[in-house]
């Protein structure tokens, strides 16, 4: 009986000491992992607007004149006055959109003026034929190479890395050389407000 309790804590004393061993065992493969660091939170800026270098003028072809330049501002571009004459008349005005925030944008929306054209105060022509002519003028703002604006696909970058954060747009009234109408008076041409939207890219 004594024989036998010497053997249980014998038993007990080793269990104990195996314990302590797998304890110490795992201890040292134990590591301690740290992540730290700092952030901070620079307030973004957000600045479209239309620019020009030099004098905001139109650029005519054929008999076109341009009674009075439009203002361009840094969300507004307004007040031409053109003449047409005839067929092959045009006028031309190029300009910049630029980004001069910290964020690329995307144009989101585009909306392009449409025209309507109504017989002149004292003019002998019909409505009909202030119709007919306004089917054939064409009014079309692209980028200045000619491309058409693409909503939710064009983005207008920021300047860095080489970029300008600028891109250059065309304005064009024409009368086509191809348009077969003739006027004998003075038509009025009203231009539908064409409108940019840039969002956050």
């Amino acid at each position: 009986m004594e024989r036998e309790r010497g053997f249980k804590i014998i038993a007990i004393i080793a269990l104990v000491v195996a314990i302590a061993g797998l304890t110490i065992g795992y201890a040292a493969y134990t590591e301690t992992l740290k992540i730290d660091g700092a952030a901070n939170v620079d307030p973004s800026s957000w600045s479209i607007y239309f620019k020009t270098d030099g004098e905001f003028k139109g650029i005519t072809t054929g008999y076109a004149t341009v009674n009075k330049e439009p203002t361009l501002e840094s969300t507004t571009i307004s007040g031409f006055d053109v003449t047409l004459k005839a067929p092959g008349d045009s006028v031309t005005y190029t300009f910049d959109v630029k980004n001069a925030g910290n964020l690329s944008a995307k144009l989101k929306t585009f909306v392009e003026g449409t025209l309507s054209c109504t017989p002149a105060t004292g003019s002998t022509i019909s409505s009909e034929d202030a119709n007919n002519l306004c089917k054939e003028l064409k009014y079309t703002l692209t980028y200045s190479d000619g491309r058409a604006l693409s909503p939710n696909v064009d983005i207008l970058p920021v300047a860095k890395n080489g970029e300008s954060g600028v891109q250059s747009f065309k304005l064009k009234l024409e009368w086509p050389n191809e348009s077969i109408v003739q006027v004998n008076d003075e038509v009025k041409i009203s231009i539908g407000t064409t409108t940019l939207i840039y969002t956050q890219n």
